[in-house]
This record gives C-alpha cells, sequence and structure tokens, in this order.
C-alpha cells in the first residue's frame, strides 16, 4: 500500500470509527449493577447520580427494565452515589472507584446507605491478572527514588530491575523490557525507537513521569482488553491527579548521600566514593470555576552526584605522563519534570480535558574502573507530550475524543570533542600480524554518537455503548486510533578518533587510530535516517454479563503500521551485486535465500494479519462477589523495534577506517600497507579530515539486511485463576502461560568458502568472513521465542482509615524458556553463534528467578506516626554463558550459587527488608507538617548483580563486587501540605 493511500485509509477508518461504539480511556471506570425498588412492579426509572466529591461533576443515569444501570468513564477517586426512585424514595452511599476498574455494585432503595471500599469489587469479575496500586501505597511504602514504577512489582509476575547505574526498567514473566507499555489518561507512551518499552526509559536514571501527579495506576499482568495496544507484555495503567474545588498544594525535599548509607562491596576493596541524592518539587490544585474547571500542576527536580574511582583494569602502573587520569570522578545527573492538566466542564453532558508533560534529563556515564573522566559520555532524554481530550456523555453512551502530541529524543554523545586514548599493553610483533593488545585504560574522548527519537500527532476517538440489553446487560466498546509519527536514529561511532597508544613506547606516541567518517553508497549517508510512520488501530470490545453469575468479556482488535523506512528500502546495486557474486553464498548455498533479503523498493510489503482476539470470562458461584473463578485466552501484539529496522540503512554510511604509525621503536608497522609516517597534528583532526589526508579505505563496512516479509512480535496468553473476598481481604490464585514469538534476532550472513557457518574447528561461533570489498554480513529475522509458565498467589487486605492498616503478598513461581540466550543487561538483538534460533534449542531464560515473595503492610500508630514496611524474596536470577568443560563448546544456563530460599544463609538470590516512618505535624493556617525517614534494605544484605560465568572456574558461580540493589541506605523527607 502506497504511504498516502495508508494515510487516506487510516483517515477514513477513525472517521467511520468516530460515530461507532466504543470504550472510553482505559484509566477510566465503569460502575455497574442492578437497582431493587421494593414493592414496584417496575425496577425502571430509578435516577443513578454520581458526584466526584473533589471536583464536584456529576454524571447519571436511569434504570432499565429489570433495574439495571451503567455508568461509564468515571475518573478514578471517592464518589457520592444518590438513588432517586419514581415514587419520591432515595438512597446515599460513598464509593471509591479505582482506576480502570468495572465495579459492579447492587443497591436497593430503602435499604441502610453504607460506604463501599476502595477495593470493592475491584477484580472480582474480571478475567484480566490485575493489581492496583493505591494512593496510600505510594504515599506510605518505601523507596528510594522517587519513581511510582517501583511499585509495580507488588504485581505477580512483572519485575522492577535495578541496574548498577540506577536505572530502572520493567521485565514481564520471561520477556524482555520492550514487550512493556505505559498508559497515561489513556494515551500509550511507547517507545518506538529505543529499548525499554517506554519512552525515555532505556538506561536512564531518571523517573518517565513526576510522581507527585500520579493519583493511582493499575498493573495488568495479562489478558488484557481490546483497548490496549503495542504490548506482548505487562500493561500499566496511569491515572493522573486534577484540581478540585479546594486549594491543595504541597512541596517537599528528600535527601540522601555517603553518610547515610553502608559501605559497598567494591568500596570495601577500593574505598569510599562520595554520592549523593536530591529530590524536591511542588504540586498545586485548584478551581478556576467552582464545579466547573479546575488546574493542576506538578514540578519535581533530581539531582545525583554519584561519584567512581577510575584505575586501569589491568591493576598495573601507569607512566608517569597518564598518571592525572587516575583517581575519582564524578557522574552527575540531572533532571526536571513538569506536568500540567486543565479540565472543563461545560455542562453535565459535555467536557475538555487538556494537559501537558515535560521531561528534560542530563547524566554523565562511562566513568570508572577502566574509563577515565575524559571518556565520558553525556545522555539526555527530552520528551514533550500534549494531550486534548473532548467528552461527550449521554445517558446511554459516552464518546471521548483526544489529539496527541508526542516528541521524545534520546541521545548519547562524547561528553568531550577530542581524540580517544586507549593506553594498551601490547605483546606480540606489530609488522609480524600477531600482536596482542590489551586495553587498560580509556583516557580520551569517547567514540559513541547516538540520536534517536519520535515525534508527531494522533487522533483517536472511543465510545462506550450500554443500551443493547440482549441475554444480559453489555457495555460494547468500539475505537480506532491514527498516529502519524517520524522515527529519527542517528549512529556515529567511533565519532571521535581512538588513538591506540603503547606503554611501553619512551615518546608516548600513538601506533595506531581508528575513526569513522560518512561515506555515500548504502544508506541515507552520514549514519543518519529518518521515516513518516502510519499506525493505524481498532477495536471491538464487549463485556458482558449473562446474569449475576456469569461474565464475558469478548474482544479482538487490528492494528497496521505503514513504514516507508523499510518497506521502500532499496539495496543498493555494488552491496546486492556483491553479494550475488560471492560464491560463499551463491544460491541458498549458505542454508538461505539471499533474495529473501535484497529489496527493489517493491518486493516488501507491510504485515496487516495482526488480528488479535481477547477472550476471557468471570463466574461468581454465589453471585455475591466472594468466589469467583476466571480465565481467559488474549493474543497481543507489540511492534518491531527501529532502533533495530535503522541498522539498514546507517551500518554502512558512516564507515571504520584505521591505519597503523611508523616511529614505535618496539612495534614498527614497517612496510604494511595502512602504516604512514606519525604527524602530532593527526591529533586535532576529525574522522573526515583523517580520510582526506591519509587517504585510506573502509576498514570495515557493515551491510545489515532486513527479511522482506518481516512480522511483528507478538505473544498468546493463557490464565486460569479464582479470587475470594473474605472478610476484608481478597486472596486470588491463577495459572498462567504466555508464549511469545517473532522476535527480531540479526545472525551473521557471510559463510566459508565450503558455504558452512561455524569457524574452523568450531561448533559455536560463526565465521567472520567479509564480504569482498565490504565488511560482515548480518542477517535479520523474526525467530525469537519464549514460553513462560507461572503461578500467581495474591492475598491483600487494603488500607482504610477507620481498621488504619493494610497489607498484601504476591508470590511469583515462574518456569521459562527461550531459544535465543541475551544477557538480560544488554538485551542483544544478535546471535552469532548459530546460524539461526533453530540451532540454539531450547534454554532457561536469563533474568528469571523462579520463586520471588514482594509482602508490603503500613499502620497508623499513635501520635500520628505511619510505620511501612516492604519485604522483597527472591530465588537467584537464571544466567546464561559458554560451558566448555566437556570439550566441545555450547550455550548453557545457570544458577549463581545460593542457599535456602526462606531461610537465610552467606548470601542468596535476592533479600531487601525497607522500612517507613512518617511523623505528621499539624502546623497553622490548615497546613499539615510531614517528617520521613525512609531506610533501604535495612539489614544491609549484599545483593549481587554479576557473577563468575567461567564454567572450568573452582569459583564458578561467586559474585563479583558488583550489586543488583542497595546496600543499607537512609533517606530524609521533608513535606509541607496546604
Amino acid at each position: 500500500m502506497p504511504a498516502q493511500a495508508g494515510r487516506l485509509a487510516g483517515i477514513g477508518l477513525l472517521s467511520v470509527a468516530w460515530w461507532l461504539p466504543a470504550r472510553a480511556d482505559p484509566s477510566m471506570a465503569t460502575l455497574r449493577g442492578r437497582v431493587e425498588m421494593p414493592g414496584s412492579a417496575d425496577q425502571a426509572g430509578a435516577q443513578i447520580i454520581v458526584t466526584h466529591l473533589d471536583r464536584g461533576f456529576s454524571t447519571r443515569t436511569v434504570s432499565r427494565e429489570g433495574g439495571s444501570y451503567v455508568l461509564m468513564a468515571l475518573r478514578p477517586g471517592r464518589y457520592s452515589l444518590k438513588v432517586l426512585a419514581p415514587d419520591g424514595r432515595s438512597i446515599e452511599q460513598a464509593l471509591t472507584l479505582q482506576v480502570g476498574q468495572a465495579m459492579t455494585l447492587d443497591l436497593a432503595v430503602g435499604a441502610e446507605a453504607g460506604t463501599e471500599s476502595a477495593s470493592t469489587a475491584s477484580e472480582i469479575r474480571n478475567p484480566e491478572l490485575a493489581t492496583y496500586l493505591t494512593p496510600e501505597q505510594m504515599q506510605r511504602l518505601p523507596q528510594i527514588n522517587r519513581n511510582f514504577l517501583n511499585y509495580a512489582d507488588l504485581a505477580p509476575g512483572v519485575n522492577v530491575v535495578t541496574d548498577q547505574d540506577g536505572s530502572t526498567r520493567l521485565q514481564s514473566g520471561g520477556q524482555r523490557p520492550d514487550s512493556v507499555n505505559l498508559y497515561i489518561d489513556g494515551v500509550s507512551q511507547k517507545n518506538y525507537v529505543v529499548r525499554g518499552g517506554v519512552a525515555g526509559q532505556d538506561s536512564s536514571r531518571g523517573n518517565v513521569f513526576p510522581e507527585s501527579a500520579v493519583a493511582e495506576y493499575k498493573v495488568i499482568s495479562q489478558n488484557y482488553k481490546a483497548e490496549f495496544d503495542q504490548a506482548s507484555g505487562a500493561v500499566i495503567s496511569v491515572q493522573t491527579k486534577s484540581g478540585g474545588n479546594q486549594f491543595h498544594g504541597e512541596t517537599f525535599y528528600d535527601h540522601t548521600n555517603q553518610d547515610l548509607r553502608a559501605a559497598t562491596p567494591s568500596e570495601t576493596l577500593n574505598g569510599r566514593y562520595d554520592n549523593m541524592q536530591a529530590q524536591y518539587g511542588v504540586t498545586l490544585s485548584g478551581p478556576i470555576a467552582r464545579d466547573v474547571a479546575h488546574f493542576f500542576v506538578a514540578y519535581e527536580r533530581k539531582q545525583n552526584d554519584d561519584f567512581a574511582g577510575v584505575r586501569t583494569a589491568d591493576g598495573g602502573a601507569l607512566p608517569a605522563r597518564y598518571q592525572s587520569l587516575l583517581g575519582e570522578a564524578n557522574r552527575p545527573f540531572e533532571a526536571d519534570l513538569f506536568f500540567a492538566k486543565l479540565d472543563w466542564a461545560l455542562d453535565e453532558r459535555n467536557s475538555l480535558e487538556a494537559s501537558f508533560k515535560l521531561r528534560d534529563e542530563t547524566q554523565i556515564l562511562g566513568i570508572g574502573g577502566g574509563n577515565a573522566e575524559p571518556n565520558a559520555l553525556d545522555k539526555g532524554n527530552a520528551e514533550k507530550r500534549l494531550d486534548f481530550k473532548y467528552q461527550y456523555t449521554a445517558e446511554h453512551w459516552v464518546n471521548e475524543a483526544r489529539f496527541t502530541y508526542e516528541d521524545s529524543h534520546w541521545r548519547q554523545q562524547p561528553a568531550h570533542l577530542n581524540a580517544g586514548q586507549l593506553l594498551q599493553r601490547l605483546d606480540g610483533s606489530l609488522s609480524g600480524g600477531n600482536l596482542s593488545s590489551v586495553t587498560v585504560l580509556n583516557g580520551g574522548g569517547a567514540g559513541n554518537f547516538q540520536d534517536k527519537g519520535q515525534r508527531g500527532p494522533g487522533l483517536q476517538d472511543d465510545l462506550t455503548f450500554s443500551g443493547l440489553n440482549w441475554h444480559g446487560s453489555h457495555v460494547v466498546k468500539v475505537g480506532a486510533k491514527l498516529k502519524y509519527i517520524e522515527l529519527n536514529a542517528l549512529e556515529r561511532d567511533p565519532y571521535n578518533p581512538q588513538f591506540s597508544y603503547n606503554l611501553n613506547n619512551p615518546d608516548g606516541t600513538p601506533y595506531r587510530v581508528t575513526w569513522a567518517a560518512p561515506m555515500a553508497g548504502l544508506g541515507d549517508g552520514n549514519g543518519a535516517t529518518s521515516t513518516d510512520v502510519s499506525q493505524v488501530g481498532l477495536y471491538l470490545q464487549d463485556d458482558w454479563e449473562l446474569n449475576r453469575h456469569l461474565s464475558l468479556s469478548l474482544g479482538a482488535r487490528w492494528d497496521y503500521e505503514y513504514n516507508p523506512g523499510y518497506l521502500n528500502f532499496v539495496t543498493p546495486t555494488g552491496v546486492a551485486s556483491a553479494l550475488r557474486d560471492w560464491s560463499n553464498i551463491a544460491g541458498s548455498r549458505g542454508g538461505y535465500n539471499l533474495e529473501d533479503y535484497l529489496s527493489n523498493g517493491h518486493n516488501r510489503r507491510a504485515d496487516a494479519d495482526n488480528i488479535a482476539p481477547r477472550l476471557g470470562f468471570a463466574y461468581d458461584f454465589d453471585g455475591d462477589q466472594r468466589h469467583v473463578v476466571f480465565g481467559g485466552y488474549g493474543r497481543a501484539y507489540d511492534r518491531n523495534i527501529y532502533d533495530v529496522l535503522q541498522l539498514e540503512r546507517t551500518k554502512g554510511s558512516y564507515p571504520s577506517f584505521s591505519v597503523a604509525f611508523q616511529g614505535d621503536p618496539n612495534y614498527d608497522c614497517g612496510a604494511a600497507a595502512d602504516c604512514i609516517a606519525w604527524d602530532p597534528a593527526y591529533l586535532n583532526y576529525n574522522g573526515e579530515q583523517l580520510s582526506a589526508l591519509t587517504g585510506a579505505t573502509p576498514a570495515s563496512r557493515e551491510i545489515n539486511l532486513m527479511r522482506n516479509n518481516l512480522k511483528t512480535p507478538f505473544a498468546d496468553q493463557f490464565s486460569l485463576g479464582i479470587r475470594n473476598r473474605i472478610g476484608d481481604w481478597y486472596t486470588e490464585l491463577a495459572v498462567s502461560h504466555v508464549h511469545s514469538y517473532d522476535g527480531l534476532v540479526g545472525v551473521l550472513g557471510g559463510r566459508n568458502a565450503d558455504g558452512s557457518f561455524y569457524r574452523a574447528g568450531s561448533d559455536l561461533g560463526g565465521t567472520f568472513q567479509a564480504v569482498p570489498g565490504y565488511g560482515q554480513l548480518i542477517l535479520f529475522d523474526n525467530g525469537v521465542q519464549t514460553k513462560t509458565n507461572s503461578v500467581y498467589l495474591k492475598a491483600e487486605k487494603p488500607y482504610v482509615k477507620e481498621s488504619g492498616w493494610g497489607a498484601s503478598f504476591a508470590y511469583t513461581y515462574t518456569d521459562s524458556r527461550e531459544n535465543k540466550p541475551q544477557s538480560f543487561v544488554d538485551n542483544s538483538s544478535y546471535l552469532f553463534e548459530k546460524p539461526d534460533t533453530h540451532s540454539v534449542g531450547w534454554l532457561d531464560t536469563s533474568g528469571v528467578r523462579a520463586h520471588k515473595i514482594v509482602t508490603t503492610a503500613s499502620v497508623d500508630l499513635p501520635w500520628d506516626v505511619v510505620f511501612a514496611a516492604k519485604l522483597t524474596l527472591a530465588t537467584p536470577e537464571t544466567r546464561y554463558g559458554i560451558n566448555c568443560t566437556s570439550g566441545a563448546c555450547r550455550f548453557d544456563t545457570y544458577t549463581p550459587r545460593g542457599y535456602d530460599f526462606i531461610f537465610p544463609g552467606e548470601w542468596w538470590g535476592y533479600r531487601q527488608f525497607d522500612i517507613a516512618l512518617i511523623k505528621n505535624f499539624d502546623t497553622p493556617r490548615d497546613t499539615r507538617f510531614k517528617l520521613r525517614l525512609d531506610v533501604l534494605n535495612l539489614f544491609d544484605f549484599k545483593n549481587y548483580g554479576a557473577f563468575n560465568s567461567n564454567f572450568a572456574s573452582t569459583d564458578f558461580g561467586a559474585p563479583t563486587s558488583i550489586l543488583a540493589g542497595p546496600p543499607l541506605t537512609l533517606k530524609l523527607t521533608a513535606r509541607l501540605e496546604f
């Protein structure tokens, strides 16, 4: 389909869907049930009115035949509910609705009014595997960095992973972070370009959204409804705060530093390093016109100073001229988050809402160990989002029209634009061709330069219709979405020329330089590319309540993406000729058909077969929402990330070059073809100038090709479980199976002269034969799969003021397999050891813990003190490596050394016990002052993040000095509410 035709079709579909019944913002709640009017022959005609207590907005409907009623698109929060019978009788009741909740509430006119708690029927009649994160939990439970996503691990099957540098990401079962998606007020925050699933969360120490602007959120582990798209793992739906009829505000400051934490194992060996984290912010909200218009504003800032020690990688000494590179260096981080929202009720039926989000963060990284401060990288995230929503509410239907705009960019570039300095210890003869080198310190400007992002508008229309009463009560939802997003990517590596120095050279001159420069003839040129992507999504969802016992969730969605950057790519003539003429892979000699990867601009098609059914059921045994069996099946499509697709255009257009220098008395390059005289002026030249001066030809011009019929990654999700309401407690036991398909993988396309894949003498490791006149050939195709079986056990007693305490317990058992071994840290898309994933077989999924328990509690103590605690226990995570102990090498997995899961030992998987103490002080003029102490890892358990992966080592599986979680850390917070 041509680009213009695809866009017009999308606009046409959106226009049609504007008039069809659909569902509103998935963070909104639905209230349904029956009204009973004793003594009345007809149960129809009663008015049901709910009024938001903070904002004053009211929504109403009328009971239909049989007394059924439905109220849709209700913002989560506290409500006053009133029922007016036609004969004048009435009742009033207070209730609280949670984000995305479908509450069933039967009402009897004349019955005594009551209060419905926040969790009543929260997930009782719902096929989803979901967990609510309430305002009380976010306000009370301990955490270190004000990232609301840290609470997501209270949902079984979802892991919050914190890397050594403090960056946070989410992992869903056995799938990678790319599979998750985050919705804020119903708007997808999907990262289309770089890793992490959520825009801005790739390798960032920052937060995706200000926590002070989050009202509450819902984590759906699997079997979400058809309105959710672009995810094959967990989905998180967030409802932001809004202004109300009372003016409110708060300001806070929290702080921790090196004097408020224990030493890490690395510091025990190498000495203590300074660090400081400060976070502060302010929120303001209130009325513009009472019961009509309100505003909300939140600002948060985070500042980190994180020092690290620089030392040689081998622990050896350096010549005096390099000594200044060693020592302690800072890796600062700064982030600003801003969110503002306006709402306006034009009348009872029409309302408007507008919001704006700004995120701006910078950080210095790449310092420490064998990387000196001049080798630092400057990384940044910048994000702007606009959201305009118009909502029309009728008696039996609600329409929501939305316009969005996003602009999100991630960059990583050298902090210093000067020559790189690779200090090496050499062994062998440079002129003889058998030189070996070990880099012990990176002392000059870094090489990596990347700038990637997404921006563009989106239109979305959703409408919910409750007027259908055929064999029960239906809430039918249909929606459509059209996005037009520009994706861009730039990769230049090495951007700064990298000079290699022999530490034994008394003259201190380099013996080689490697650089990169733009070169035409492959891709877009200059290491950069962009494409305008059109996305269309349609869904139909029917929440069908057949009777008081049985509820069905029947849905389907279809998604289509037109990406001209992939579809219209033409393999350069020179590349295609070189590949077709290379006898090593001619025809199908290499085990694959080369023509499946060569594009003429017309032989690729977009994957249009992405129809995803979503089916679920819930059976209430007694019809009283106390014992419910539930289950479901859902197919969920994700997307092919642009960070991989763009390699076809960028990789070969900024190739690397290399020349050697004469002058080193120990390692003279002699008469080698790439040997030239050394000139100190070279240190001041960039890559393009070096290419012009030396006349060098590319040392490596990598060719990346995508298969011509790439598919969209997806997962099939199955679940079966039972929920119980026992007094104030809610319990859930469920089993699930998730099978994900068609993840992208890049394999070596080069072959030996006889067409074989493996290098000589090995059956694990491909040959690195280069394409004549070019470099390595890498072919990308769908092929990565995971299979995950899980058992979830959950129990929760929600906090309510009357009882003064709340608690939760979540246990997950996970058995996961994958057919492409990979580090769960680097999330690599490459497989160079085997010709394809079929040759790998099935291995335990790396980064997955077999058992995990997360339990929390909070309680109101005397003297206006709150105590809260969180305990995390987990077995060691599975890791992978290369096992050569039997003579022939193979992929293998292992579980690091550990002791019993529950009982403490010297060390094992993961143990962390956090507490928080909050003291409230009443202060003059209706203000309230709070002091808070968070203690992370109270018992200073050592949770290690790196291990000896040498299968032949006597210390195999033992930990290194790198931690996967914080040491004992204290954080102090002061807050003023007004």
